[in-house]
């Protein structure tokens, strides 16, 4: 299973595709840290997942952003609440 048939058409493709056509660029240049990915941009680089996602709230508040560990191996999860774009609120 890739990244892109995990998210295809979901609220995060375009990060996806975009951190898929870069990778290997991503590795040789970000191997083990943390991206924040806005679109098809490359908004800043992490030594921790908190740092990015805090930028990432920072900068785009409740709008999607990709963080992504980089990396050979790096795993692919997924959200279906959040690929589908259902908002997960709880009264």
């Amino acid at each position: 299973m890739t990244t892109k048939d995990t998210v295809s058409g979901g609220l995060l493709a375009e990060e996806v595709s975009f951190y898929e056509a870069n990778r290997e660029a991503f590795i040789r240049d970000h191997l083990n840290e943390y991206l924040l990915i806005k679109g098809s941009e490359l908004v800043s680089s992490h030594s921790t997942e908190d740092g990015a996602i805090e930028e990432g709230v920072f900068r785009y508040g409740t709008e999607p952003f990709l963080v992504r560990l980089t990396g050979e191996d790096t795993p692919v999860f997924s959200v279906p609440a959040l690929t589908l774009g259902i908002p997960l609120c709880r009264s």
